[in-house]
C-alpha cells in the first residue's frame, strides 16, 4: 500500500508481486521508491538469527514473508545513483551549450570540465569552435586540466589541429604547449605549413616551451634536425624566428651556430630571436658585436640588444648602456636604458647621461645590482595622462570605449567625459616631434587616423575634436586594438585605458590574452603600459603581467 501526500511519500504492507521480489531484499538490498520511500529489507520471523516470536516493527510490514521497514523522505530529498546523477547533468549541459547567450553557454563549458567525464571533456574540446570568444577562451583554458586519455586525440585530430577552423587549430595549438603532456614533437612539426604562418609560429611556440619542460618525445635528433631545416628556410621571418627560439629550447648545441648567423640575419626578427638565444645561454662561445646590436637600424634589435645589456652586470655592459644614452633617437629606448641603468647601480638618474657617466667614473670594479640609495628626484619629468608617465614619441593610445565608459557618475558625467578631459591635458603637452594616434575600440577598433601623425597644435586639436565626437560603444575587444596597433611600425608604445576586462572578439580571459599578446610581440618589441580604471586586484594583476613582460608600466587609477 502507498499512500501520498503533499509532504511526501509513505508506504507499507503487501505489493504486487511481493513475493517475487522478496528474494532480493531479504539479500540486504535497499530499494529506492520513485516518491521518495526506501524500503530496508530485513529477514522474516523465524529465519535464521532473528527469534519466531520477533513482531515486525511499527511502521512496517511484510512483503513475501519478509519483514520490510517503511521509510519517508521528504519531496526532493532522494538521491540518485551517482552515474545517473551525472547523466542527467550531462544532459542538461548539453542543453546549456545551446543557450542563445554565450554567458550561459561559458557556464556549461566550466561545469562540464567539473564533470570530469570523457563524454563531457568532448563536448568542451568541441566548444572550441564556438562563436563567441568568450565561451571558446573558456574551453581553451580548461583543456589544459583535462586528463590526457580523455583530450589528446581530440586536440590532435579534428576537434584541434586538423580542424577547418582556423581559431580552434590556435587554440589547439596553444593548449599543447600548456598541458605539460610528453608530446611527439615529429608530429607537431608535421603541421608545420608556410601557407599558414600563424598557426605554425603557435605550434613552434608549443614546442619551445614543451623542449623547456623536457617534454618533447620522439627521436630527438630528427626534430632538430627538422627545426634547423625551418630556420634556414626562406619562410615567413617570424616562423623562422619561432623556430630558433624552439630549437635553441631543445637543443642548445646544435642552435650555436645558427644564433651566431642570426645575429648577422637580415631579418630583424631573427636578429631579435638570436640575441635572446643567447642570452638565455652564455656559452655560445665569444659574445655579440654589442656596439653594432645597440646601433642596428631596427627597433627591436636595440630593444633586445639593451635587455641583454642591462642583465649582464659588467663594467663594460654598463657602460655601453651610458653610450646608447646619449645617442638613441627614440625616447623610449633611452627611458628603457635608464631604467635598466636604475636596477643596475640602485641610482635614481634620469635621461642626462652626464650623471651616469659620472656614476660610472666612480664605479670600482662590476656594478652590484641595486647597490644605492635611489633619487626619486631623478625620476620621469615628462608629460602624463592619468597618472601614467608617457616616455614615447611613438605612441598609440587605445581607449576602451565599452559600456563602463559611458556609466553616469556623481554629477552626471560619465567616464568618457573625464577622459576627454584628461586628453586635452596631455595631447598639447606633447612635444612636436612626437608622433600619435588615437584608436578607441568597442567589438572592432576605430582608428583616429590609419598611421601616427605629428603632434603639432592643428594635429592635435582634430584629434581632440573627433574624440569629443566619438560616439561608439559597445563590447570590447582588446585583442585586435592591439594587433591593429601593431601593424604601424612607427609604433613603439601602446598606452591602453581600460577598466580591466575585455567583453568583446576572439580573446577574453586574461590568463590568455597576456601571453598571447606577449608572443605576438616578442619580435616587435613595442612597450605596453596600461591604465587600470576602478579594477579590482585581480584583474590588475594581469595588465602587471603584461607591463613586466613588455617592458612596459601600469598605474591602477580611480576616474
Amino acid at each position: 500500500m502507498e499512500e501520498r501526500t503533499g509532504l511526501g511519500v509513505w508506504s507499507g504492507g503487501r505489493t504486487a508481486g511481493a513475493t517475487a521480489a522478496a528474494a532480493g531484499l531479504i539479500a540486504g538490498l535497499t530499494v529506492l521508491g520513485s516518491g521518495g520511500l526506501a524500503v530496508a529489507a530485513s529477514p522474516a520471523p523465524g529465519a535464521a538469527g532473528l527469534p519466531a516470536e520477533t513482531s515486525p516493527p511499527r511502521g512496517s510490514g511484510h512483503i513475501g514473508g519478509a519483514t520490510t521497514t517503511a521509510v519517508w523522505h521528504p519531496p526532493g530529498k532522494v538521491s540518485k545513483p551517482p552515474r545517473a546523477a551525472a547523466d542527467e547533468r550531462l544532459s542538461d549541459l548539453k542543453v546549456a551549450l545551446r543557450a542563445s547567450r554565450s554567458r550561459e553557454r561559458r557556464g556549461a563549458v566550466k561545469k562540464l570540465a567539473g564533470l570530469d567525464r570523457k563524454e563531457a571533456w568532448r563536448l568542451v574540446l568541441e566548444s572550441l569552435q564556438d562563436p563567441s570568444g568568450e565561451v571558446a577562451d573558456e574551453a581553451q583554458f580548461q583543456l589544459a586540466l583535462a586528463p590526457a586519455q580523455s583530450v589528446l586525440g581530440g586536440l590532435l585530430g579534428r576537434l584541434g589541429l586538423r580542424s577547418k577552423d582556423e581559431w580552434v587549430r590556435l587554440r589547439a595549438a596553444e593548449v599543447l604547449g600548456r598541458r605539460g603532456d610528453p608530446l611527439d614533437g615529429e608530429e607537431l612539426l608535421r603541421r608545420v605549413t608556410r601557407r599558414d604562418p600563424r598557426f605554425s609560429r603557435a605550434l613552434l611556440w608549443s614546442i619551445e616551451r614543451l623542449a623547456g619542460a623536457e617534454l618533447v618525445a620522439g627521436e630527438q635528433a630528427k626534430i632538430a634536425r627538422t627545426l634547423r631545416g625551418l630556420v634556414q628556410a626562406r619562410g615567413a621571418a617570424e616562423t623562422r624566428a619561432a623556430a630558433l627560439s624552439a630549437l635553441h629550447a631543445l637543443d642548445p648545441v646544435l642552435a650555436a651556430p645558427l644564433v651566431r648567423a642570426g645575429l648577422d640575419d637580415r631579418a630583424p626578427q631573427m636578429r631579435a630571436a638570436a640575441l635572446g638565444a643567447w642570452e638565455a645561454d652564455r656559452q655560445l662561445g665569444a659574445p655579440p658585436p654589442w656596439e653594432r646590436l645597440a646601433a642596428d637600424d631596427e627597433l627591436v634589435v636595440r630593444r633586445a640588444a639593451l635587455e641583454v645589456l642591462g642583465r649582464a652586470e659588467t663594467r663594460a655592459a654598463a657602460a655601453l648602456l651610458c653610450g646608447r644614452l646619449e645617442v638613441e633617437q627614440r625616447e623610449r629606448l633611452r627611458w628603457r636604458a635608464v631604467e635598466l641603468l636604475r636596477e643596475l647601480s640602485g641610482m635614481g638618474y634620469g635621461l642626462d647621461a652626464r650623471s651616469w657617466r659620472h656614476w660610472l667614473e666612480r664605479l670600482e670594479g662590476d656594478p652590484v645590482r641595486g647597490g644605492g640609495p635611489i633619487d626619486e628626484a631623478g625620476g620621469p619629468r615628462t608629460t602624463t595622462l592619468v597618472g601614467l608617465p608617457i616616455l614615447s614619441d611613438r605612441v598609440c593610445f587605445l581607449i576602451d570605449f565599452s559600456g563602463s565608459l559611458w556609466y553616469e557618475r556623481e554629477g552626471g558625467r560619465t567616464r568618457k567625459q573625464a577622459v576627454a578631459e584628461r586628453l586635452r591635458e596631455t595631447l598639447p603637452a606633447l612635444g612636436e616631434q612626437t608622433r600619435f594616434n588615437l584608436i578607441p575600440y568597442t567589438d572592432r577598433p576605430h582608428p583616429w587616423s590609419d598611421e601616427l601623425v605629428q603632434a603639432t597644435p592643428r594635429n592635435v586639436r582634430r584629434a581632440l575634436a573627433w574624440f569629443e565626437d566619438c560616439r561608439e560603444s559597445g563590447t570590447g575587444d582588446f585583442y585586435q586594438a592591439a594587433l591593429l596597433a601593431l601593424e604601424d611600425p612607427e609604433v613603439d608604445t601602446v598606452v591602453v585605458l581600460t577598466d580591466g576586462a575585455p567583453t568583446g572578439g576572439r580573446r577574453w580571459k586574461l590568463e590568455l590574452l597576456v601571453p598571447a599578446l606577449v608572443e605576438v610581440n616578442r619580435y616587435r618589441g613595442a612597450a605596453f603600459d596600461s591604465i587600470v580604471v576602478d579594477a579590482p586586484p585581480r584583474l590588475v594583476e594581469h595588465w602587471r603581467t603584461l607591463a613586466r613582460r613588455t617592458a612596459g608600466r601600469c598605474v591602477a587609477v580611480e576616474l
